[in-house]
């Protein structure tokens, strides 16, 4: 059976359609960031380097203009030569330095710098943090520049309409991780009449962080208009039309971009997700071995890929990738997926390969493992045990576990399913087989009796308390017990109905008409 697969974060259903179990789910994550770390990276590039170095300059319109006070027009002639001789490290320290002589001069005659000067010295605190070795040497810096430029729109001392301050002081304010002041300045920049494509993409990055999507995709398709050379915010665009599951569109945003960058995996392994989610799972398992022949596959687009070959009934195949997976990165934050994909290894009835997974996480996780984990691994190594026919010592393994977690679900409906199949040796007599074979069933029942009692309401115990009702039917229609097992499966529908369930509980109540017919 084929099963499609939906969402950035995708769920892949991968089971048992025996009667009386449960599709089986394994979640897999978004192989790629979907933040706004795309859109900060944008400020090491050539295109940022090239945009800020007009940021010194005035423009007309919206803005202070030249300040009529004769000391600052001197120094910012002085700032101006400094920025054309070629150094830039030593100019923008010198042009700080003109400007800071300037200002104390001017607190000591009490006077006020002018806007335009506070724009320029915050600007250049900004570029001066760049030229930091740390991010503790940057710090300062940055709170300066925040601070002049704060000040340079102030309503009762600066200049509250100065654009290019208004500009500047929102890029500074997203790169500091304050993306709720900085929102405010970009915005207000853009009512000012900015269009830089810089600002409507950064804007749509920060509308993208507060989960508004439509309005981080008008901000990042004008800048895309404006400036369609900016991968950065071409691949958040991606990105938002993935969250709104607009796959089609996504998927050729990517496409696009590999044109550019094939060499990029997180634009193969993006485009991956939208084809999973178009059901073109073929296309999909491309893409992501592109990416594990680049060398550059991480455990999220593994497990992704293992689970596109399951869904592909590839056991083989998705085997080796959940190994490599487990491998990579042995860390807690994967454990939980390592151990599904052991378990879905088991829906599929691959219990070798389930074991050889199971085996692969004990060896990588030895010594770090919770009490949970470990009760979660031995229940479903005896499971797989009990379904290879090594059942003796896998039973004994879950009564152990029952001693330390009677509540444990699976190890309940384990025994119980391993009592009731349990057949006794053929030597025996025809009578001491059927008394065998009736304390097994009794066993059973008692097992599935306790799996119908556990406490709680979460969905995993839901689970399993239908499925022990489901399983002692079964078990009682076997022996021929039909009102018993009609009375448990209309329990089980009372907790959630099934189609399937339904149909097999008419035929018994049809096979009791008949039997007092």
């Amino acid at each position: 059976t084929k099963f499609p697969m939906k969402r950035t974060i995708i769920l892949i259903t991968l089971a048992a359609t025996a009667l009386g179990t449960y599709a089986q789910q394994s979640s897999v994550k978004s192989v790629v960031e979907v933040d706004s770390s795309v859109a900060r990276a944008f400020y090491a590039t050539q295109e940022w380097e090239n945009a800020f170095m007009g940021y010194y300059g005035v423009e007309t319109g919206l803005e202070p203009g030249i300040p009529e006070d004769e000391l600052e027009r001197a120094a910012l002639g002085q700032v101006r030569d400094f920025l054309k001789t070629g150094n830039e490290e030593g100019d923008v320290r010198a042009a700080l330095g003109a400007i800071a002589t300037l200002m104390q001069a001017q607190k000591a005659a009490g006077t006020d710098a002018s806007p335009m000067l506070l724009q320029i010295a915050g600007t250049l605190e900004m570029r001066a943090a760049d030229f930091a070795k740390t991010a503790e040497q940057a710090k300062p810096m940055l709170e300066r520049a925040e601070t002049l430029l704060t000040m340079s729109v102030d309503p009762a001392k600066g200049f509250p309409n100065f654009l290019r301050a208004h500009k500047n002081l929102a890029n500074l304010l997203f790169r500091m991780d304050k993306s709720a002041l900085a929102k405010k300045h970009f915005v207000k920049a853009i009512e000012l009449g900015d269009r830089d494509a810089v600002s409507f993409g950064i804007l749509g990055a920060i509308y993208m962080d507060e989960g508004k999507l439509i309005s981080s995709e008008t901000a990042l398709r004008n800048s895309i208009m404006i400036n369609p050379n900016i991968d950065q915010f071409k691949q958040l665009l991606g990105n938002v039309l993935l969250q709104q599951e607009r796959y089609s569109e996504a998927k050729e945003i990517f496409a696009e971009m590999l044109q550019k960058s094939p060499n990029e995996p997180n634009f193969w392994m993006a485009q991956a997700n939208c084809y999973i989610a178009l059901e073109e799972i073929d296309k999909a398992a491309r893409n992501l071995e592109i990416v594990r022949f680049m060398g550059k596959a991480n455990v999220p687009s593994l497990m992704l890929l293992g689970d596109v070959y399951m869904n592909k009934e590839m056991v083989e195949d998705a085997t080796t990738v959940y190994l490599e997976a487990i491998a990579a990165e042995p860390n807690r934050t994967n454990l939980g997926n390592f151990i599904q994909s052991a378990e879905t290894l088991n829906n599929f009835a691959a219990y070798n390969e389930g074991m050889k997974v199971i085996d692969a996480i004990n060896k990588a996780y030895r010594g770090n493992l919770s009490d949970e984990d470990q009760i979660n691994l031995l229940s479903l190594s005896s499971e797989i045990n009990i379904a290879r026919g090594m059942g003796e010592e896998a039973s004994k393994n879950l009564e152990d576990l029952l001693q330390k977690d009677p509540f444990n679900p699976r190890a309940l409906l384990s025994l119980a399913r391993y009592y009731s199949d349990l057949e006794p040796d053929d030597s025996f007599s025809d009578i001491e087989y059927k008394t065998m074979k009736g304390r097994n069933e009794q066993r059973a029942i008692l097992y599935f009796e306790r799996a119908q009692d556990l406490p709680g309401d979460d969905d995993d115990v839901i689970v399993a308390v239908v499925r022990a009702y489901i399983g002692e039917a079964q078990l009682r229609v076997k022996r021929r017990e039909l009102r018993e097992a009609a009375d448990l499966l209309a329990e089980a529908q009372s907790i959630k109905y099934q189609e399937n369930i339904e149909t097999y509980l008419n035929q018994i109540r049809e096979a009791l008409r008949h039997r007092r017919s």
